[in-house]
């Protein structure tokens, strides 16, 4: 039985903090263990521990949850995972490996269940006489996705409604049906498929967010025919390509 996670990391990081030396990291049942590198680019220390929390989110965007209830939706993820370490101090201008694993569950339905794994390090200044004062940097809150079931059990369509054009620009939505998250591009492509432009990178619909508004503007493209894409990507996905046509010129 298949069964694969995926973790994602979307952040901006100062210059000078703790970094993560990854964009995401796959595993399955053919990869049952991965890592990736947490690097300290401080002249001190810097102690990190890694903690879950989760967001939940309504038809258009996220909503705040309180702690008890980041408890308890997170929990059907973590019992699945193993990693390690779970806290650790980097020395400065060093590295330091993070892996995580999936702990298989018997007889776990198809379902995929969502996290977010916060790697939070602060700087240790070592006083003499002073003891250890830690400092604030960052904290990356890395998306992690866990599929259970063989991948033809977990589906998603996109459907492009809501469309709307005035003068040079278009809005639409992208309405999601189905029971897993998909990820990928948005593209403006010529009637040949070439493409013309790049509209927005790393696109994530999650299900039950059922839709995500956009608007772009396609001033200086005029040919007929034109279409816009959605791209899975990434390694693990279905690479599933879903694409709305613009009949006419703009």
């Amino acid at each position: 039985m298949k069964k694969w996670i995926i973790l994602s990391c979307l952040i901006s990081i100062p210059s000078g903090a703790a970094s993560l030396g990854t964009y995401r990291i796959y595993l399955d049942s053919e990869h049952q263990q991965n890592k990736f590198i947490v690097k300290n680019r401080n002249s001190t220390p810097e102690k990190c521990d890694i903690s879950f929390s989760y967001i939940t989110y309504d038809d258009k965007g996220a909503k705040k949850l309180s702690s008890k209830e980041q408890a308890v939706l997170s929990e059907p993820a973590i019992k699945r995972l193993r990693y390690s370490p779970k806290n650790f101090t980097i020395k400065p201008k060093s590295f330091q490996y993070v892996a995580f694993n999936y702990r298989r569950q018997i007889n776990d339905k198809p379902a995929e269940y969502r996290t977010y794994a916060n790697i939070q390090c602060v700087k240790v200044d070592e006083q003499l006489k002073k003891g250890i004062t830690l400092k604030p940097t960052i904290m990356h809150s890395v998306p992690l996705v866990i599929r259970t079931g063989k991948s033809t059990d977990l589906d998603a369509e996109l459907i492009f409604s809501q469309i709307k054009r005035q003068a040079d620009n278009i809005f639409f939505q992208l309405a999601l049906q189905g029971n897993r998250s998909v990820y990928g591009d948005l593209i403006l492509v010529s009637s040949k498929g070439d493409k013309l432009k790049l509209l927005q990178k790393n696109v994530v619909i999650y299900p039950e967010m059922k839709y995500k508004d956009f608007a772009f503007s396609l001033a200086g493209f005029t040919e007929k025919n034109m279409k816009i894409t959605f791209q899975e990507t990434g390694k693990y996905s279905r690479k599933k390509l879903f694409s709305l046509p613009l009949t006419g010129e703009l």
